[in-house]
């Protein structure tokens, strides 16, 4: 994920494995590779108008506080079905998601529409969606 992030607004610095371990085991999941990747680089990453919600990080816990855990056991939408994780939001209520296949997060990146419930998929990995939603118009090279 080293390739993308000039394309990322952050300014928190990336977290550990057993943080990134200590999500999935709360949440009964395992991330997708990409996804790690860009946590152990950067955590709470702004892709254009999307906001990545944090891993706790008890070194921040001020900042990371609403974090991926607290969005999909607290405050998840009653109306989101089930099989999707919510990673991200716009500030609008739609929210960023990866669906859930027999507790393996997919690769793709989805958008759970609040107002219509609808799903729609928006890019087959992270690094796809992070190139579609920069202000670059290059391709990068899959890992």
């Amino acid at each position: 994920m080293n390739d993308v992030i000039d394309r990322i607004e952050t300014s928190k610095p990336g977290v550990t494995d057993v943080h990134i371990k200590s999500a999935e085991e709360q949440l009964g999941v395992v991330f997708p590779k990409q996804y790690k990747d860009l946590f152990k680089v950067t955590n709470n990453a702004q892709i254009g108008e999307w906001s990545l919600f944090p891993i706790k990080d008890p070194q921040s816990l001020k900042r990371t506080w609403d974090d991926i855990v607290r969005q999909n056991q607290d405050a998840k939408d009653e109306r989101m079905a089930v099989d999707l994780l919510s990673i991200g939001e716009d500030g609008t209520g739609d929210k960023l998601c990866f669906r859930i296949v027999d507790n393996i997060m997919d690769n793709k990146i989805y958008i759970w529409y609040h107002e219509t419930e609808e799903v729609e998929e928006v890019a087959s990995n992270l690094k796809e969606f992070i190139v579609s939603n920069s202000e670059f118009e290059d391709e990068i090279d899959e890992e």
